[in-house]
């Protein structure tokens, strides 16, 4: 434990929670690069908590755009969606309440996250319907103060990773989080947008093939400890209101110049 860490343990009254997701259909190298990055979260700072989600044998189906989350009045915000799947038990650690802190790991399918990541991100537009729909009963969720991180596994060292991890990342920023790349304070920018791993590297693929893949393994503990640290920064930091900015409409008479 750091001198650092110790400090903010006497300092912290709450702790710091950070939901992990892993988006494989199976318990193996996405799982075991997310697993390293929230274990060096909590082992750098002893009052982060973690909380595993794995999408192993569930199913996820995507948006259909049929706009019944925009007028439905259920008994919660997260049951606006008619859809019966297991997206209501995944999406339930990330309001349930809001985490600090949030790492998808996600393996590269075609150059991007897997198919049953981008329908549980998908679905993510019930959630804030009620920012265009103000005459539902519910507040989205705020997520102002929750720090997300993104890890993937690709097959190469180079298929794909970073295209996966900017996938993630702008998921993140659409529902109003904190996004961080992979900047190590001692290394500097390591892993630049986030944690990659290569099951490929040693030549011999399998299920658990980033074992062997030290720098990749390196990355998602520098994600881990990233995600933690901006999460603890914003736990302890005063609640500013925030200040919206008047709606305009597309067309009409110019806008005054803010001098």
């Amino acid at each position: 434990m750091t001198r650092y860490a110790k400090e903010l343990e006497t300092t912290m009254s709450e702790p710091v929670r950070i939901v992990g997701i892993s988006s494989s259909p199976r318990h193996g190298n996405t799982e075991i690069l997310l697993r390293e990055a929230l274990g060096a979260a909590e082992q750098a700072y002893p009052q982060v908590s973690t909380e595993f989600i794995s999408f192993k044998g569930k199913v996820i189906r995507p948006c259909y755009d049929c706009k019944i989350c925009e007028w439905r009045q259920s008994d919660k915000l997260i049951e606006q969606c008619i859809l019966e799947d297991d997206w209501l038990e995944l999406v339930r650690p990330m309001v349930d309440p809001v985490p600090n802190g949030v790492i998808i790991a996600s393996p590269v399918y075609f150059s991007d996250v897997n198919a049953v990541l981008r329908a549980y991100m998908e679905r993510f537009t019930a959630l804030v319907k009620p920012v265009w729909f103000p005459k539902l009963p519910f507040k989205p969720p705020d997520f102002s103060r929750t720090v997300g991180g993104a890890l993937t596994v690709g097959f190469h060292r180079h298929g794909g990773q970073e295209t996966t991890i900017l996938s993630i990342l702008r998921f993140y920023l659409i529902v109003g989080m904190m996004a961080v790349g992979s900047y190590c304070p001692e290394q500097g920018p390591i892993g630049y947008y986030g944690g990659s791993a290569w099951e490929d590297a040693e030549g011999q693929a399998g299920r658990e093939g980033v074992r062997t893949d030290r720098w990749g393994l390196y990355t998602a503990r520098v994600v881990g400890r990233k995600v933690a640290h901006a999460a603890i920064m914003l736990a302890g930091a005063p609640r500013v209101p925030p200040v919206g900015e008047p709606l305009v409409q597309h067309h009409g008479p110019p806008l005054p110049v803010v001098p």
